[in-house]
């Protein structure tokens, strides 16, 4: 009798602890998005690093013993072909009716189920399970949503990104010229991050010459032309 009064409270704690940390991380959220809204170039960088962290917790379910390993194989196709999809796609929006909603949904739904039947010891884990549910598998969408473009002319992304991510995969694997415009447009990405590198640190910009003869001869035209 003691031990179920002791794991009552404890369940009881552990939601409320979890409520509160999501509304904190929604309220944060908000205050980042209203100083960022035109910014959606830094609000996908964000969500990277938030699926990059969710996924790290539960690979350590799996190294702690709390989850199986098939559990988390699972939960991992679920982050890339959903969590993944999403932000490669963001900011374009689509109907609930759409294959991408209904998409989300089904994984999501899978998840929950998977993680329901995959905890080892559930009585024992079971604030972990809430907290994981609430914060990693449908926190993740809330937020995702909260950070969609109110103005309908900034929820489209070009139609070349708009693609659903097994479709790409597949596009890269049996099309050559795919891959040449995909290299292309990674090749393009970095060359600008490594410009905006140089820009704003002198340090930066020493290595990257210092690595590449062409940044060096296009750094040193630059300053010629200025």
């Amino acid at each position: 009798m003691a031990y179920h009064y002791v794991l009552t409270w404890s369940l009881l704690a552990s939601v409320i602890a979890t409520i509160v940390a999501f509304g904190l991380i929604v309220f944060l959220w908000g205050a980042f998005l209203d100083k960022h809204e035109h910014d959606p170039g830094r609000i996908r960088a964000v969500m990277f690093i938030m699926l990059f962290a969710v996924t790290s917790t539960e690979i350590g379910l799996v190294l702690f013993g709390v989850v199986g390993i098939k559990t988390t194989l699972l939960a991992m196709f679920v982050n890339l072909w959903g969590g993944l999809d999403a932000l490669l796609r963001f900011p374009a929006a689509h109907d609930l009716e759409s294959w991408f909603s209904a998409k989300q949904f089904c994984l999501l739904l899978v998840k929950t189920i998977c993680y329901a039947f995959g905890f080892i010891g559930f009585r024992q884990h079971i604030g972990k399970f809430i907290a994981l549910i609430l914060l990693n598998v449908w926190g993740l969408p809330v937020l995702y949503l909260m950070a969609l473009p109110l103005d309908p002319c900034e929820q489209v992304a070009e139609e070349e990104y708009d693609v659903d991510l097994a479709v790409r995969v597949w596009q890269l694997a049996v099309c050559s010229k795919e891959r040449r415009r995909s290299l292309d447009t990674c090749r393009c990405w970095v060359n600008r991050k490594l410009v905006a590198a140089s820009e704003h640190s002198p340090l930066a910009r020493m290595a990257i010459c210092a690595a590449s003869p062409h940044y060096r001869r296009a750094f040193n035209k630059k300053g010629r032309s200025v």
